[in-house]
């Protein structure tokens, strides 16, 4: 295969030596095109039509694929690979989730008609579009480079994309069983679209990987369970290590995705995988990037138990400290370049370690720190003093189940029992008990789900005995995820929080616009207005939520809390936000605050 890259022996040498822990790799995330000399005299395709056409056509994403390669820089270890990936996690369309291109990537929507029956139908289109796609890149690359193997994603991921993630997390505890079962169906059919696909994209037994333009001498794949953050350790180990160490068996060459502080609990469990090779960690939203000396321990452990690292969006002022710190074998560099000079710059240091051939750290200081603190908050819990009746009603909210704690409801009205009482005493002490423990690390979503769910079951039959008294709700709150973004598990836990301790809580649910947000408002007379973004490309839209209340009218009858990942309390404070949280118990605290109520 003789490619546009001209040290492409080189680098596959280099990679090589990475999968067997030593070397240093010089590469990055994706590819830049200022300045860049064209391998080829390829024309751009004329602009897509339409998103359906930029995502969804596959000769004009050949074309423009083909263009794009041609005018990419390929220095250092940069890979001539064509990104034919289909959105993140693109199994779970394969199994019957719903396409939508957006203008950066593509959403894949949970299936409407899913009944949580795993079925791998080789007619759906979404599948045949996977193939078509390949085929025609393939076609079009001629040997020119590599086309890369999309991101199906796996496991949890996968049925969170299929049926939704509050329901994957509540099945965690509601049909374990069935959710180990729907694991091992979703593995199986991962290898059969696996090696299809394979065979589709690879070059003799070599293969590259779209996500991180990386390439193996044979099988390779990119593997994650990013909804594992929501999950103790121990569900981890039964719901997603065992079928991760099954992948890591049956293909040759594996790097795990480990994204986001939240996930780094499930350190200890991937490092028992022994087959896995390599672990690139994404620190997310908020965080300093790769080469942050933040990570130099993280590094450091992983180094320690045998695999490579991947660090990514490393800058060159960070190159030479963060190599210093963990040695120069086993190290991939996902760096930050702009041009071809910085890449210059960067391969001058890295020669250097190549040349003198440094060993990488053996032992991680990590060892005898902790990877991530939290801080705790001091909430109210049932008192000895109260009802003794009621008191297992606290208990199966904070237990999470739902039968026990509409029943023992239902005894308490029958036998009198005010239902400002049951609330105030009982069912918000227990909601602000799971969120302590929530605060704390001794639960997890799930548990936060669960005594939700038990919590409303118990509301239920108290709302129709509380009509017509005020006094019953702390205050309403509207509560939204904004235009452009349509994640939504925040968003719902943070309305669960707050009904469970006293607010009246309308979720108007994911991807709204401003108009939506202030007819909102304006129709429930709302106290509190919560936006909620996970992505740094909507968290923009908070602001024009606000000036759309002012140019409403309407700005000084509402307070308004923002939240998610990317956003700060200076984020909040600069966009004209009353309030901040970083997660749900505090969003209760908060929004107790905003109404005066301590």
């Amino acid at each position: 295969m003789k490619t546009w890259k001209t040290n492409l022996e080189e680098t596959k040498q280099r990679y090589i030596d990475w999968w067997n822990h030593k070397g240093i790799i010089l590469n990055m995330w994706e590819h830049f095109q200022e300045g860049v000399r064209p391998h080829a005299d390829v024309p751009a395709p004329a602009p897509a039509k339409d998103l359906n056409q930029k995502w969804f056509d596959p000769q004009w994403r050949a074309e423009y694929l083909d263009w794009y390669v041609a005018h990419s820089s390929l220095m250092a270890d940069m890979l001539p690979v064509a990104n034919a990936q289909l959105g993140p996690g693109s199994l779970a369309a394969i199994l019957g989730g719903v396409f939508e291109g957006g203008e950066d990537t593509i959403w894949i929507h949970p299936d409407p008609d899913f009944n949580d029956e795993i079925v791998f139908n080789p007619e759906h289109p979404n599948w045949i579009l996977h193939k078509e796609l390949l085929k025609a890149c393939k076609a079009k690359a001629k040997g020119n480079y590599y086309v890369g193997m999309p991101d199906l994603m796996e496991g949890l991921d996968v049925l969170a994309a299929l049926k939704g993630t509050d329901k994957v997390l509540l099945d965690t505890v509601m049909q374990p069983e069935v959710l180990e079962q729907q694991m091992q169906q979703i593995n199986d059919i991962y290898f059969k679209v696996f090696d299809e696909l394979y065979d589709i994209i690879r070059e003799g037994d070599e293969m590259a990987f779209c996500y991180f333009s990386s390439w193996a001498p044979g099988k390779m794949s990119k593997l994650q369970s990013d909804i594992s953050t929501m999950i103790s350790e121990d569900d981890y180990r039964r719901f997603v290590q065992p079928f991760i160490r099954e992948q890591c068996q049956k293909i040759d060459y594996t790097l795990y995705h480990l994204d986001g502080v939240g996930a780094m609990h499930h350190l200890p469990a991937l490092l028992e995988i022994e087959e896995l090779n390599a672990i690139q960690w994404t620190p997310g939203v908020g965080e300093p990037q790769g080469g942050s000396p933040k990570w130099y321990d993280l590094y450091k452990k992983i180094l320690a138990a045998g695999k490579s690292v991947m660090a990514c969006w490393v800058t060159l002022d960070e190159l030479k400290p963060l190599l210093d710190n963990i040695g120069a074998d086993g190290v991939h560099l996902e760096m930050d370049f702009h041009n071809e000079k910085e890449v210059e710059q960067a391969m001058k240091i890295v020669d250097e370690y190549r040349n003198s051939a440094s060993e990488a750290v053996k032992e991680a200081e990590a060892d005898e720190k902790p990877l991530q603190q939290q801080e705790s908050i001091q909430v109210t819990t049932a008192s000895h003093n109260e009802d003794e009746a009621l008191k297992p009603l606290f208990d199966a909210i904070v237990a999470g189940k739902l039968e026990p704690a509409v029943e023992i409801t239902r005894q308490a009205i029958a036998n009198g029992a005010l239902p400002q009482d049951i609330i105030n005493n009982y069912m918000i002490k227990a909601m602000g008990e799971i969120g302590q423990r929530f605060q704390d690390g001794k639960a997890f979503v799930p548990q936060l789900l669960m005594a939700g769910r038990a919590m409303k079951g118990s509301l239920e039959l108290l709302k129709p005995l509380l009509q017509g008294n005020a006094s019953v709700s702390i205050g309403k709150v509207i509560i939204g995820t904004v235009k452009g973004d349509l994640h939504d598990i925040g968003k719902n836990l943070v309305a669960s929080m707050l009904e469970g301790c006293g607010f009246e809580v309308i979720n108007i649910g994911i991807d709204v616009s401003s108009d939506k947000f202030v007819e909102a408002v304006k129709e429930h007379h709302a106290d509190i207005l919560c936006l909620s973004a996970l992505l740094t490309t909507t968290m923009t839209y908070m602001k024009e939520v606000i000036d759309a209340l002012e140019k409403a009218g309407i700005r000084q009858e509402v307070k308004v809390m923002v939240g998610g990942a990317p956003i700060s309390e200076d984020y909040a404070r600069e966009i004209g936000a009353d309030g901040y949280s970083d997660n749900a118990n505090t969003a209760v605290l908060k929004a107790k605050e905003l109404m005066g109520v301590y």
